[in-house]
Parts: C-alpha cells; structure tokens; sequence
C-alpha cells in the first residue's frame, strides 16, 4: 500500500495505561488514534494459514489443470503485506477513504507487545510504544475491572477464580518482561506513572522522537483527565465505565503483596520516558 502515513502501534500488559497513552496521540492534529483491534492475533496468523493454503492450490491447479500455463499466480511477500495493509487500514478507517489530513495512524492493543515481530512485517517502518506500569497497580487494576464488570468473586483474594488469575498474573509479568528486554532496542519504553504526571512533557518527547516536528494541538491537554472524560460520557454510561476517579474497592492480600513484590520485577532496561 503506497502511503505516507507514519504507523504507531502502542502495547503493554492489560491495565498499564496504553488506553490513555493512545488517547494523548488523539491531541496532536492529523494523528488518528483507534483501539483496540487486536489485529494481530486475530488476523495475521489465521489469515496467513489460507495464504500458504491458496498458494499450494493454486501451483498444483497450474502445474496439473492448466499444464503450467495457469494465470493466476501465487501471492509472494510483498503481496501479502501489501493487502494486509489493505484490510489494516479497512478496518482502521470502518471501511471509509482514509482522511486526507491524516498524518498518522495510532493503533493500541495491549496484546500488540507479543506480536511484535509480525507488526514490523507488515508495517517495516512503524514505531511502536511499549507502556509500563508497575506491577501492584496493574493488578489491582485488573481486580477492580474484574470485580466490577465480571463477578464480585474477584473481591476476594481467598476466591479461587481470584487466586487463579493471580498466579497465571505471575507467569505472564514474567514473560512480559521479557518481552520487553529482547525487543528493547527496536521500542519506546515508557512509563504509565511518569506520563500520567507530566502530560505536556510526553506529548514534546513524541513529537521529538517520533514525529520528529512540532505539531499543533487539536484539543487541550486537560481534556484528557478522567473528570472530562466522566463528565463527557452519557449519564447511562458513568456508572460502569472502566474509569472511575474513586477510590478502589480492591484490597490486596499481604501475600499478594508479597509475591508481586518478589515475582514481578521491572525490564532491565532504561525509560526513554
């Protein structure tokens, strides 16, 4: 797909904040900013499978029906990018023409930090944001989403569904660290704690190291804050939205504290912010 459109995808482990860190790409004028389409695990590899599918039909069909001389040709790589590219930005777009001011394309999944590798696939020259956020508030993030939106079992760290998600919460830091460390050299780390309290300076760091120009802002930085957002939403709406400014209903156990403070250590590696 012939365009000048910059890709940026933002990923992290669930409950980091790569939702607000894909919101505050939203200010910067001709940046559209979408989540989360999960396109990569829930299109790549299965889409690929009947590409390598079709590719094998389509040699036997020409080799043995048409004597060699078959026309429709296999795809190659760069056919393959190119229409997921298509349907990427298809999908992005909800099937419209892509906007003619746009600059750039911001796509947040969390799941995106594991598929990294295909992203660069598909998209060579993209950016990629990896949000951090420590830990603890990650998982009593988690618990309040779970309490809240799912089943009040997650209130309880004695529940069994609770210890359940706790201990494969373990397993999956690690590997999210991980992650994080092998791909360091190809990602902008950032950390969720240091965005959320200097807004206006990530906002200079993107535009720096990524964008490489200063851009206009298409709405104020205060818009952002969980009260716009709450303020902004349909009455119907506030009361089981994701964000809430409240305190949390989620007490962490001593051994949850413990073994988050034992199990999960950060990437070691350096924040770019």
């Amino acid at each position: 797909m012939d365009t000048k459109i910059k890709q940026i995808f933002i990923g992290g482990y669930t409950k980091s904040g790569t939702t607000f860190v894909g919101r505050s790409f939203d200010l910067l004028k001709g940046v559209y900013s979408k989540g989360e389409m999960d396109y990569f695990r829930l299109f790549y590899k299965n889409f690929n499978e009947q590409l390598i599918a079709f590719n094998r039909n389509i040699k036997l069909v020409n080799e043995e029906v048409y004597d060699g001389g078959g026309t429709i040709e296999p795809f190659k790589d760069s056919s393959v990018r190119a229409l997921h590219q298509k349907i990427f930005y298809h999908i992005f777009f909800n099937g419209k023409a892509i906007p003619l001011d746009c600059t750039a394309a911001v796509e947040k999944t969390p799941r995106n930090l594991s598929h990294i590798g295909q992203i660069r696939n598909i998209f060579p020259q993209s950016s990629f944001i990896c949000v951090y956020r420590d830990a603890e508030p990650v998982f009593r993030s988690m618990m309040r989403h779970m309490f809240a939106h799912r089943d009040k079992v997650f209130g309880d760290p004695l529940s069994q569904e609770r210890q359940e998600m706790f201990a494969g919460f373990l397993k999956s830091w690690v590997a999210n660290v991980g992650i994080i460390e092998k791909n360091r050299s190809s990602l902008h780390l950032v950390r969720y704690e240091n965005i959320a309290a200097d807004i206006s300076s990530f906002l200079d760091y993107i535009q720096d190291n990524i964008f490489e120009q200063k851009m206009e802002l298409s709405a104020s930085i205060e818009t952002l804050s969980k009260e716009y957002y709450l303020k902004n939403l349909p009455i119907e709406r506030r009361e089981n939205s994701l964000v809430q400014i409240g305190p949390s209903k989620i007490t962490l156990s001593e051994n949850e504290l413990e073994l988050i403070q034992e199990k999960c250590r950060e990437p070691n590696s350096a924040f770019d912010f």
